[in-house]
């Protein structure tokens, strides 16, 4: 069996904002979407929960908030990562512009509760959210709902108040996938070019037409992409020997 998959997500989301993903390699390798951690109010302390998650080996997409805590995690991941996609994230602290997006959003979440505050959030991130099946714009609502508000507020105050992780990309020791839309306002194709060019051997990949939620606007593309990457990153099959006699 090829090595496992483990599947960070972003802000507010669990397993269902990687639906796409988790369906079609399901049956290719194991996959691991890390939970728990969504209730934590540091990225420090999200990396900690998530780190307990973790096989020996594997290979890591990390979408977002997900490349926060990837960032954290590096000094603790030598040699365990045999690959590594790092989607619409960036390596920057947080700027005054987006703190104030933060809040606003939050005070929107406070006053109508997140079965509001989620589709706003997600129209703002998505180039066309309406373009999303039904089902897993549900999803997507419903597992903001179930995190709750508390888990949202600990969640952007970990977002505001993360570290500059610039320096730690030279700890990056593994084949690296730099994945972003052409159209991402929250974390802009600046913030992807940063990273590649702070990841020696790393490869960029902008999709066009495409916001901040590859994964779910892209999920094909996604999928093969991140398929033909790590299979061409796995670790090598053993075959056995074979045995002749004289």
């Amino acid at each position: 069996m090829p090595e496992p998959l483990v599947l960070l997500p972003g802000l507010q989301s669990d397993h269902r904002s990687w639906v796409n993903q988790t369906r079609y390699f399901e049956s290719l390798r194991p996959v691991i979407v890390p939970q728990r951690h969504q209730h934590c109010d540091s990225i420090a302390a999200m990396a900690e929960h998530v780190l307990e998650q973790l096989p020996p080996r594997f290979h890591l997409a990390a979408w977002s908030m997900g490349g926060y805590i990837a960032f954290q995690l590096l000094p603790q991941l030598a040699g365990r990562m045999l690959s590594l996609t790092l989607i619409s994230t960036s390596a920057r602290p947080e700027d005054p512009a987006s703190t104030a997006r933060r809040i606003e959003i939050l005070e929107l979440a406070e006053r109508e509760g997140m079965a509001v505050a989620n589709p706003r959030t997600m129209s703002q991130a998505c180039l066309d959210f309406e373009a999303l099946d039904p089902e897993i714009r549900a999803g997507l609502r419903d597992a903001s709902v179930e995190l709750g508000f508390e888990a949202y507020r600990g969640q952007q105050q970990a977002i505001i108040n993360r570290p500059d992780a610039r320096p730690m990309l030279r700890l990056i020791d593994c084949p690296t996938l730099v994945l972003v839309g052409d159209s991402d306002t929250v974390t802009p194709p600046e913030c992807a070019r940063e990273i590649h060019a702070g990841v020696p051997g790393s490869r960029l990949v902008t999709l066009e037409q495409c916001g901040h939620c590859a994964p779910l606007e892209y999920p094909a593309l996604v999928n093969d992409m991140l398929g033909d990457w790590c299979r061409s990153h796995d670790l090598p099959t053993l075959r056995p020997l074979s045995l002749s006699s004289n």
